[in-house]
C-alpha cells in the first residue's frame, strides 16, 4: 500500500516501465522516463533549498514538464501549489503571498514576464529561485533578486546517489486555491493521506485498469486533475494530456477522444454540453468511451440524452464534491430511466466507498426525514487538513462531527455550504447554497471577491455581482455599479480593471452602471431586485 501520491508512481515504473504514463500532442512519457525525470527534479529542487513541508509553485500550461513537476515536487517531500497559467499578476501574486512561495517552477517562455509580474506586485517579493526544464534563451534575463536552475541538467554521482526524503501520509500534497470572499484567494491544504483516499476509492470505484486512457483534460489548479493524474498513476493506466485552449475549439476535444483512444473521460458539465453544441458530435463514433464523469454544475437533461445519443459504449455518473473534502457523491445515471421532460434533475447520488455524507439541520440535529433539507457535511479521510494560514476560517468549515454518538471520535467533517435533502429514491439532491458561493463553468466563485474586484477601481462607488442561473454553464454573471459624478468611468474600463484582478472565468458577461443600487430596510444591496432586473434585460436581448 502506498502511503505518499508518488509511490504510485513507483509501483508502476517498476511494474511497467515501458508503458506510457503521459501522452501529449507531439510527445509521450513511459512510466519509466517520467519516474527517472522527475527523480532528477526532485534532487534539484533539495540541492536549491526545498525541504519536506515547502510549498512550491507551479505555473505552467498542461504538458509534460509540467507532469513531471508535480510529481518532483512530491518526491522532494514538499508541497506544491499550482498557480493559473491564464491568471493576471496580481491574482497570481496573491497565491505567491498566502503560501510565501520562494521556490517556482515554469517554463521557459514565461520565465521573465511571469517572475517579473509577481515580484514586481507588492504580494509577491518572497520569491527567490525559479526552475525551468531547459536553458534559457539568449536575452532572457531573470528578475534582481532571483535565481534560476534548469532541473535537466546533469547532476554529479555523489548528489544521484543522495536519498531523498522521507515523506509520510501526513505530509502535505498540494495546495489549491479557490475563490475567497475576503478578495483573497483560499489555499485549501492536502495532505497525501486526504488525496490517496479518494483515489483509492475512485480507482476502485470506477475499476480502472493499466488498459485504460483517461483524459487529462482539467489544469492543475483544479481539484479534478488529481483524479486524472493519480487514479493512472495507481491503475498504470496512461494520461492523454488535452490542450488548455481546447476548450475553445469542441471539434478538437471530440476528434482527441477517438484519435487518442481515450476510455474515460472526466470534466465539468459545461465542457461537455459544448461539445454536444458545437463539436459535431455526429461526426466522432466515441466508440472508446467507457465510463463519462461530470461534475461542477447541474447536467441539462437535454445535453444528457444527446451524449447517451451520440456516446453509445459509456457509462454516465454525474459526481458531487468539493475542493475541501473531494468527490464524495456519485449517481449513475440509468440509460433507460431519464424522463422525457426538460425539468428533470439530476440527483447528486449516494455516497462513494469511505465517505460518510449527512444533512444538518438548522438546528443542528441531523436530517433523518425524507426531503428535509440542511446543510451538507462530509465525512472522511478525504477532508482537507483546513485553509492555508487561515485558522479562523479553518474552524468555521472544518468541525468535529456534531452528531452526538460521534463527537467522542474528534472527527473532522466538512461543512460545504451547500443545501441539500434525501430524496424518495435514497439519493442526495442539491437544494442551493448557505452563502454567495456559485458555481460556473464548474468553477466555484465566491461573489464577494468579484464586488470587491469591482470596488477597487478608483471611481467605483457601490457594486454587486449577480448570479443568473443558466443551463449551460450553470450561472452566468452580471454585475452592476455606480460611479462617482466626478469619474469619467465607462462599463469597459471597470471591466478591463478587473482582468487584472480576476480569474478569466470569474469576469461579469455584463456591467450595468447605474444612478443607483437598490437596497433593503436595512441598507443591504437589494441582489434579489438586482437578479430579476439582470434577468429581464437578458430576455430582452434574447
Amino acid at each position: 500500500m502506498a502511503f505518499a501520491i508518488h509511490e504510485l508512481l513507483r509501483e508502476s515504473a517498476e511494474k511497467n516501465p515501458d508503458s506510457l504514463a503521459v501522452l501529449g500532442p507531439k510527445e509521450s512519457l513511459t512510466y519509466a522516463e517520467l519516474d527517472a525525470q522527475s527523480d532528477m527534479l526532485a534532487r534539484h529542487l533539495v540541492l536549491g533549498g526545498v525541504t519536506p513541508g515547502t510549498p512550491v509553485g507551479i505555473a505552467m500550461h498542461k504538458c509534460l514538464a509540467s507532469i513531471v513537476g508535480v510529481y518532483g515536487i512530491l518526491k522532494a517531500g514538499a508541497c506544491y501549489v499550482p498557480i493559473d497559467a491564464f491568471a493576471p499578476a496580481q491574482r497570481s501574486a496573491a497565491i505567491v503571498a498566502n503560501t510565501e512561495l520562494r521556490f517556482l517552477l515554469t517554463t521557459t517562455d514565461r520565465v521573465a514576464t511571469l517572475a517579473t509580474e509577481i515580484k514586481n506586485c507588492d504580494d509577491g517579493t518572497s520569491l527567490e529561485q525559479i526552475f525551468v526544464p531547459e536553458p534559457l534563451k539568449p536575452g532572457i534575463v531573470v528578475p534582481s533578486g532571483t535565481t534560476y536552475t534548469v532541473w535537466n541538467q546533469a547532476l554529479d554521482a555523489e548528489d544521484l546517489e543522495a536519498a531523498l526524503p522521507a515523506v509520510t501520509d501526513t505530509h502535505l500534497a498540494y495546495v489549491l486555491h479557490t475563490s475567497g470572499s475576503t478578495g483573497a484567494p483560499k489555499g485549501v491544504a492536502i495532505t497525501h493521506r486526504n488525496a490517496l483516499c479518494f483515489i483509492e476509492s475512485a480507482a476502485q470505484y470506477w475499476q480502472v485498469t493499466a488498459d485504460d486512457r483517461l483524459c487529462s483534460q482539467a489544469p492543475l489548479h483544479f481539484d479534478l486533475s488529481v483524479f486524472d493524474l493519480y487514479v493512472a498513476a495507481l491503475a498504470g493506466a496512461s494520461i492523454v494530456l488535452i490542450p488548455e485552449f481546447y476548450a475553445a475549439f469542441p471539434k478538437k476535444m471530440a476528434s482527441a477522444i477517438d484519435g487518442q483512444g481515450i476510455t474515460i473521460w472526466n470534466s465539468v458539465v459545461s465542457t461537455l454540453t459544448l461539445m454536444m453544441q458545437r463539436g459535431k458530435p455526429e461526426a466522432a463514433s466515441f466508440q472508446s468511451l467507457r465510463s463519462v464523469i461530470f461534475s461542477g454544475e447541474v447536467m441539462p437533461v437535454r445535453y444528457l440524452r444527446s451524449l447517451h445519443e451520440h456516446m453509445q459504449n459509456a457509462a454516465f455518473f454525474n459526481v458531487y464534491g468539493q475542493t475541501e473534502a473531494n468527490s464524495s457523491l456519485v449517481y449513475a445515471v440509468d440509460r433507460d430511466a431519464i424522463p422525457d421532460g426538460d425539468d428533470w434533475k439530476v440527483p447528486l447520488g449516494t455516497t462513494l466507498p469511505n465517505f460518510d455524507v449527512f444533512v444538518v439541520m438548522p438546528d443542528g440535529t441531523e436530517a433523518t426525514d425524507v426531503g428535509a433539507r440542511g446543510e451538507l457535511l462530509v465525512r472522511a479521510n478525504t477532508v482537507a487538513a483546513g485553509y492555508w494560514g487561515n485558522p479562523t476560517l479553518t474552524s468555521e468549515k472544518f468541525v468535529v462531527d456534531p452528531r452526538p454518538q460521534h463527537q467522542e471520535s474528534r472527527a473532522p467533517v466538512y461543512r460545504t455550504g451547500d443545501v441539500a435533502y434525501v430524496g424518495e429514491d435514497g439519493n442526495y439532491y442539491f437544494g442551493g447554497r448557505t452563502d454567495d458561493m456559485i458555481k460556473s463553468r464548474g468553477y466555484r466563485i465566491e461573489l464577494g471577491e468579484i464586488d470587491l474586484a469591482l470596488l477597487s477601481c478608483d471611481g467605483v462607488e457601490s457594486a454587486a455581482a449577480i448570479a443568473i442561473p443558466d443551463d449551460d454553464v450553470g450561472n452566468r454573471i452580471v454585475a452592476f455599479a455606480t460611479v462617482s459624478s466626478e469619474s469619467e468611468l465607462d462599463a469597459a474600463a471597470i471591466l478591463s480593471h478587473c482582468r487584472e484582478r480576476l480569474a478569466k472565468y470569474m469576469l461579469p458577461e455584463e456591467l450595468y452602471l447605474e444612478d443607483d443600487l437598490p437596497r433593503t430596510s436595512t441598507n443591504k444591496i437589494d441582489r434579489k431586485v438586482l437578479r430579476d432586473l439582470a434577468t429581464e434585460r437578458q430576455e430582452k436581448r434574447g
